[in-house]
């Protein structure tokens, strides 16, 4: 699949660690909230690429990643 999720690879992203992970959900979200209005569509476009996978232990992974990156987005950061 390559790099398709904010430049990073799937298996980078599988391997954050807890803080590593927590820096990328908060940066991401940040990103999204300066996008300027393009949210949505940049979420969606990365949901569609998350369920395309056909190995499911990744497509769990980058669902759940995704999930706090929305949850962060929708709270101001305040998770």
């Amino acid at each position: 699949m390559g790099a398709f999720m904010f430049g990073f690879s799937p298996g980078e992203l599988m391997n954050l660690c807890p803080d590593e992970r927590l820096l990328f959900v908060r940066m991401i979200s940040a990103m999204l909230r300066r996008s300027g209005g393009d949210a949505g569509a940049v979420m969606f476009e990365a949901y569609r690429h998350i369920v395309s996978d056909t190995n499911q232990a990744r497509r769990s992974c980058m669902l759940d990643l995704l999930e706090s990156v929305r949850h962060d987005y929708v709270h101001g950061g305040y998770t």
